[in-house]
């Protein structure tokens, strides 16, 4: 593995909150490892848009859940704004559970505890049923928790209900309004987090510019594992990978003839974050773009999929490998079965 794409992999690091003893962190670092490992085994049964998608929709399904947990745990009952979303989103559950969460709040319990749990595993035998069934629901459930939007929902409950437990609004919020909310989040619950910092890199700068940046890096990931592929077979002569950096990177050529694929791509990634992205000396906001990189499917099944062509291309694909767009394509509908 190339120093790239170390260094990529090193900035994707936990965003799990840490134990100040030695056991604790050992633990969790167990823990993190092993979930990781099962998601990223269970990734490879799908194709990564597919996974995304899923992964999305679970984020909003727990910022949904959330709300109801806060609401209900609050008000010791099922509001009507509680009600009428439950009925819209799940229809038949509201009548189903009532009975459970007036138990609940009768011998306290956590009625919102119980209906955040009823709701989401309501949620993962209909709306993921596929992912469940199919053996990847665990992938669903890792890359939904490493997203920001997740973080920035679970530290937004956190501090709603702290500041609830000590006085009561008088009104609450609607679903509408707490979207809003977890989204104009700032602040995460371990302000000293890897997250966080990456989060006031992604706020420092304006959306139309960050969305810029991260498709340009996202494209710089992709075609990077493309050309490595293509020089580790045909060499820095290569007329194809100079085709494609012709069209895609003007202003940049190979090095000499004796340089590696590995050092060739380096020396792309090093003028690209200079010229094309210029942000070569802005490490916060790579690190950001890195770990948003770093954490999406795409990463990893393009990954697996370099792996499998670095092994099949010798003697399948010598004498006409495939330009760009077309390995591209194959990547994001690649899953091993």
């Amino acid at each position: 593995m190339s120093a790239f794409w170390c260094r990529i992999e090193r900035i994707g690091m936990t965003v799990m909150p840490r134990q100040q003893n030695q056991r604790g962190v050992n633990l969790v670092d167990r823990v993190r490892h092993q979930t990781e490992r099962c998601a990223l085994e269970q990734a490879r049964r799908v194709p990564w848009k597919c996974l995304a998608a899923a992964a999305d929709e679970f984020t909003e399904w727990q910022v949904f859940t959330l709300w109801l947990r806060v609401v209900v745990e609050t008000a010791k009952s099922i509001p009507a704004v509680v009600a009428l979303e439950l009925e819209s989103r799940t229809p038949q559950l509201h009548g189903s559970i009532r009975a459970d969460i007036e138990a609940a709040v009768t011998n306290g319990s956590g009625a919102g505890a119980r209906i955040w749990q009823d709701v989401s595993q309501w949620a993962e035998a209909n709306v993921f049923i596929t992912a469940k069934r199919a053996g990847w629901l665990d992938a669903v459930r890792y890359f939904s928790s490493v997203s920001l939007r997740s973080m920035k929902a679970w530290s937004h409950w956190e501090r709603i209900d702290q500041q609830w437990r000590v006085a009561t609004p008088k009104q609450f919020p609607t679903y509408a309004e707490w979207q809003r909310d977890v989204t104009a989040v700032s602040q995460l619950s371990n302000p000293d987090d890897t997250a966080q910092h990456l989060l006031d890199s992604v706020r420092a700068i304006a959306e139309v510019v960050w969305t810029r940046l991260l498709c340009g890096f996202s494209d710089l990931i992709a075609f990077s594992l493309w050309m490595e592929l293509v020089l580790d077979i045909e060499g820095p002569a290569s007329g194809l990978a100079s085709k494609e950096l012709g069209e895609r990177y003007v202003g940049f050529s190979l090095p000499g003839a004796a340089i590696g694929s590995k050092e060739a791509v380096r020396a792309l990634n090093e003028w690209v974050l200079a010229h094309g992205l210029a942000i070569a000396d802005q490490e916060k906001l790579l690190e950001a773009l890195s770990f948003h990189v770093s954490h999406h499917p795409a990463y990893h099944a393009m990954r697996r999929y370099a792996l499998q062509c670095h092994d099949v291309w010798p003697d399948a694909y010598s004498d006409h490998l495939p330009a760009f767009e077309e390995w591209r394509e194959a990547a994001d509908a690649y899953f091993e079965e």
